[in-house]
């Protein structure tokens, strides 16, 4: 078979990872298969508006036809039209789509008489036939030559700007189009998510390909080292403001060259340790590589990321932060490498954490080596070319639901962003779902769809909106108040109410995820039936959060303002427990809103169960033995942090345990003088959490205040582990002491543990079986999920009993 590889190249031309992708897969093809494969590429401009359509009418326009089999991966190759046409997908052009600046562009031009025209014609095109087809392609280039002859102002072809990213998108619609392209792939997860880049129901696969050399080696550890073009997106100011915090005489190489280097080097300046190294050929990189202590690279929403595959190869653990896309598919925290917040500060800690412990470093990068191997050319090669395409499946028009959440959710790193990912990951079976996320004043805006059906909308505070958060966060004793002192400042956050506003209008029911931004959700969406999750009673946490804050007064009035909002206003609440709709009803009076109960749940599907006769294997194998374990998980959190210092408290009387405890609910401990028996191990990953969950002996639960139910109790029982809890931390689940958990009295944690030492293996095990049944039984989200979308979409979305007497 004939294959040709069709891509662009920039004018004027330089070599970058899309050009060693497609090579690699050429050399692949024609020295391991019989095919013949040829690139083809066409050179080409995109500094303007019109340089971008003569690309796009170029690959239009160009005959292949003397090949078996086209692949295209980029914009505007897949304009290409060929019968056997497999599209791998390296991105679209991001600053049309993903990164788009909406807030700077000018809709007036669509005003204009010749433009109404053309957007009139293209709105008729994709409302008959969802894309454009093949003759009117053609007819679109002919409208657009009229349009460049109609006497319009210069504005209205401003690039990037409102007019050709609505014609870009109607291209893209129509090359890509199921009726032109036979497969579809992505090379990462981050892309296949990415909202707009594949037709609706299409579902990609994911081949990832490896670097295009394969000289990597592993050498000497000796210096942080980063391979990146010196681009805003790549972010290598953060590494180098990062190094302020790395007290350690350890090096950073940078090794690229790009329009941001003299900003760079004037900003890296004062620190002599950094140094620029230019152009580096590509024989001399494997080198680089080979002696480094590690690889920083952070850029944002990456692709791809072969800089993260190169170091790998070369036994090196790759630092990165957890908005960095592609490299995110690959790192594993702890494991392969470290992630961390995309903030100078913390990603500082990374770098001097690996800067100070180069056997770390050498255990992650000889972890990352192994975790690679099998990323090749032979898995991408086999599934382009597999002949059983997957069928392009339509589905109908879903409702949709728009939720406000004043945090990013994914990656779920705690215990609020794992109920919020969870339940409307599975909830997005059945409605398409935004979720429109109030981040950090540093964070970049960015769009991704982070499961099926849901897409996560990350707007930054606005710098005035930190500012004034600052202020109260002083003033109330520097507690975290980032989620009340929403309520009062997103009006200063003009691009997340117009975010919020935006998606609310095609959405069937606006969600307030906590009560605090009800205020921008009235204002942008008055007409909008709201709901109301509520996952606590906030005004009972926040009041004890704040016991000993005086100067907390006016936030406590704030957060009971916001939440009698939500529960006077709504037409649906739905709580952890009817316990809590109770507890609201006596705060607030009686709701008009139809109250259910949505309890929190556990992903089965990530939590490995562990029976008592493999734990007992596990802790054989590990030598943990004389001392038992006692493991307790949590996130900075006030009821969590109490439990801690009880821990603290306990662990004197009971010598025979070793306490581990893990999260950010470690933090404020950090300087504390502890129990030489209490080991803080701070936030880790999945896999560090899942081989505790495997290994310890039993899990606690000693929590005295709160509200809802804890998330935690439930990915114990999932996993396996014997559970000691107060009665309170068990509270809303259908679970009974002595059945399926030990329980301890409020200041007895140590008893406790005494009263576990009396149970032999057979009681324990029949107590983790009956708590594992009762999560299979009740608490999947996956169950809790439809019992809710049953729930809502029977009734209607603003369907409220009547008023109560």
């Amino acid at each position: 078979m004939k294959i040709a590889i069709v891509t662009p190249h920039p004018s004027p031309f330089a070599l970058g990872g899309a050009e060693n992708l497609w090579w690699g897969l050429q050399t692949y093809f024609e020295e391991h298969t019989p095919h013949r494969c040829d690139v083809v590429a066409l050179l080409g401009s995109e500094q303007s508006f019109w340089d971008l359509i003569a690309s796009y009418r170029a690959f239009a326009q160009l005959d292949l036809s003397g090949y078996d089999c086209v692949i295209s991966g980029k914009y505007p190759a897949w304009m290409v039209k060929h019968p056997r046409h497999i599209c791998y997908m390296l991105h679209r052009l991001r600053g049309l789509y993903d990164t788009y600046a909406q807030a700077t562009s000018d809709p007036a031009v669509f005003a204009l008489g010749p433009v109404r025209e053309l957007l009139d014609w293209m709105d008729d095109v994709e409302a008959y036939g969802g894309a454009a087809e093949d003759d009117e392609i053609e007819e679109a280039f002919a409208r657009f030559e009229r349009l460049r002859s109609a006497g319009l102002p210069d504005a209205a072809f401003a690039f990037p700007g409102p007019l050709i990213r609505r014609i870009i998108h109607f291209l893209d619609a129509g090359g890509l189009s199921p009726r032109r392209i036979s497969r579809y792939a992505a090379i990462s997860e981050t892309v296949r998510r990415r909202p707009s880049y594949f037709p609706d129901g299409v579902t990609p696969d994911v081949l990832r390909p490896p670097p295009h050399r394969d000289d990597h080696h592993e050498g000497d550890f000796r210096y942080f080292f980063t391979s990146s073009r010196l681009d805003r997106p790549k972010r290598v100011d953060l590494i180098i403001e990062a190094m302020r915090d790395v007290k350690q005489d350890v090096p950073l190489l940078i090794a690229g060259t790009g329009p941001d280097g003299p900003r760079l080097q004037e900003l890296a300046a004062p620190d002599k340790r950094i140094r620029f190294l230019g152009y580096v050929p590509d024989a001399d990189m494997a080198e680089l590589y080979a002696n480094a202590l590690a690889v920083p690279f952070a850029p944002y929403d990456e692709d791809y990321g072969l800089v993260t595959l190169e170091a790998m190869r070369s036994g090196k653990p790759v630092l990165t932060t957890v908005d960095a896309g592609g490299p995110t598919e690959f790192v594993r925290h702890e494991h392969s490498g470290l992630l961390s917040p995309a903030t100078p500060k913390a990603f500082g800690e990374a770098l001097s954490r690996v800067a100070g412990d180069p056997d770390l470093a050498r255990r992650m990068g000889a972890a990352a080596r192994r975790d690679v191997e099998g990323v090749g050319w032979e898995a991408v090669a086999a599934g382009l070319l597999r002949a059983d395409a997957a069928p392009q499946v339509r589905r109908a028009h879903r409702p949709k639901l728009t939720a406000a959440v004043t945090f990013r959710v994914f990656p779920p790193m705690n215990g609020g962003q794992a109920r919020v990912y969870h339940l409307y990951k599975n909830l997005a079976e059945v409605f398409d779902i935004d979720l429109v996320c109030l981040t950090g004043s540093t964070e970049l805006r960015s769009e991704k769809e982070i499961a099926p059906g849901l897409l996560e909308i990350c707007v930054p505070r606005s710098h005035a909106h930190a500012a004034a958060e600052r202020d109260i966060f002083d003033l109330a004793d520097q507690i975290p108040i980032g989620d009340i002192a929403a309520y009062a400042l997103t009006g200063l956050s003009s691009d997340y109410e117009e975010a919020l506003e935006l998606s609310a209008m095609t959405s069937d029911a606006v969600i307030a995820c906590h009560p605090y931004l009800v205020a921008s959700i009235r204002k942008v969406a008055p007409d909008r039936p709201l709901w109301y999750e509520a996952q606590d009673v906030e005004i009972t946490l926040k009041t004890a959060l704040f016991q000993d804050c005086p100067a907390a007064a006016r936030l406590l009035e704030e957060v009971r303002d916001a939440e009698r909002s939500c529960w006077t206003a709504a037409t649906t609440v739905f709580a952890c427990a009817e316990r809590d709709l109770d507890e609201l009803a006596s705060l607030y009076g009686p709701t008009r809103a139809r109250r259910l109960e949505v309890p929190n749940g556990v992903a089965l599907d990530e939590i490995q169960f562990t029976s008592l006769a493999r734990r007992r294997e596990v802790q054989r194998r590990a030598s943990l033995g004389p001392m038992r374990t006692a493991l307790f998980m949590g996130s900075w959190h006030g009821p969590n942090l109490a439990a801690v210092e009880d821990i603290i408290r306990e662990a004197p009387l009971a010598p025979d345990t070793r306490f581990v405890v893990v999260g950010s609910a470690c933090l404020p401990f950090k300087e504390r003088k502890l129990p030489e028996n209490v080991h803080l191990l701070g936030p880790v990953d999945q896999s560090i959490r899942d081989d505790l969950l495997a290994a310890a002996d039993v899990a606690l639960n000693p929590m005295r205040f709160g509200s809802g139910t804890n998330l935690k109790m439930l990915d114990y029982f999932a996993a396996g582990i014997p559970v000691i809890s107060t009665a309170f931390g068990a509270r809303g689940l259908a679970v009974a002491p002595g059945v399926h958990y030990i329980v301890a009295p409020d200041d007895g944690l140590a008893q406790a543990l005494g009263v576990l030492a009396t149970y032999d293996d057979a009681s324990l095990a029949a107590m983790v079986d009956a708590a594992r049944a009762v999560v299979e039984d009740l608490y999947s989200w996956k169950q809790i999920a439809r019992r809710f979308a049953d729930a809502v979409l029977h009734a209607g979305f603003d369907a409220a009993p009547a008023a109560p007497d």
